[in-house]
């Protein structure tokens, strides 16, 4: 990651860098800002929020990846339409980042495998619900038994979550940068569909 402050001395493709090194960071570093982004799908016409977790990030190829149960309604709302949008903000240096791409979705396949052995059993037991996430109940419940969720439970048995368990992976169509500065914000943007980098007016 580049170590100035004053990111009007950046020129364009030293600040396309930047991002994803940033993503690549946020990827690997569980309290970096960019670790937990919000994530956009369109539901029925209308926008769904929702907070994840970076699993992987991929510079080359223009991928990012976060885990998901594939019960819950944003893997049905992708399967619908695969466009997706991320959105990342770092309070301290004041850098928000707007991605959007297509979502490909990979449930037991070679990708969801390898990622699965080398999920713990405390993030596993969030796919070994009865019922589907966003299931209205009775009243208040993580939808465990006690027994998962005292995590009493051994890896073996917590393999049957493997078929609840997805992998969505964002195939990067543009970055919208933005740096907020009391002296006047700076904007950039990045399209991959064209190969064009360009400054915008905040």
């Amino acid at each position: 990651m580049l170590i100035r402050e004053n990111y009007t001395e950046y020129n364009l493709v030293e600040l396309e860098q930047d991002c994803w090194n940033r993503l690549v960071t946020g990827a690997s570093k569980s309290r970096n800002p960019f670790h937990t982004p919000c994530v956009a799908t369109l539901a029925y016409g209308e926008v769904s929020l929702r907070t994840v977790v970076l699993r992987k990030t991929l510079p080359e190829e223009r991928e990012l990846r976060f885990h998901t149960d594939i019960r819950s309604p944003k893997w049905n709302e992708l399967l619908i339409n695969p466009s997706i949008s991320a959105l990342f903000y770092d309070s301290e240096e004041r850098i928000q980042l707007r991605v959007k791409g297509k979502a490909v979705l990979h449930h037991t396949d070679d990708l969801t495998a390898k990622a699965w052995q080398t999920t713990s059993l405390s993030s596993r037991k969030c796919y070994l619900t009865l019922h589907s996430p966003s299931s209205f109940t009775d009243s208040s419940t993580s939808g465990l038994s006690e027994e998962i969720e005292q995590e009493k439970f051994t890896l073996s048995e917590s393999e049957a979550g493997y078929e609840n368990f997805g992998i969505v992976s964002i195939q990067v169509q543009s970055i919208d940068w933005l740096w907020l500065n009391h002296a006047g914000h700076r904007r950039a943007f990045f399209d991959y569909s064209d190969g064009s980098f360009q400054w915008m007016i905040p």
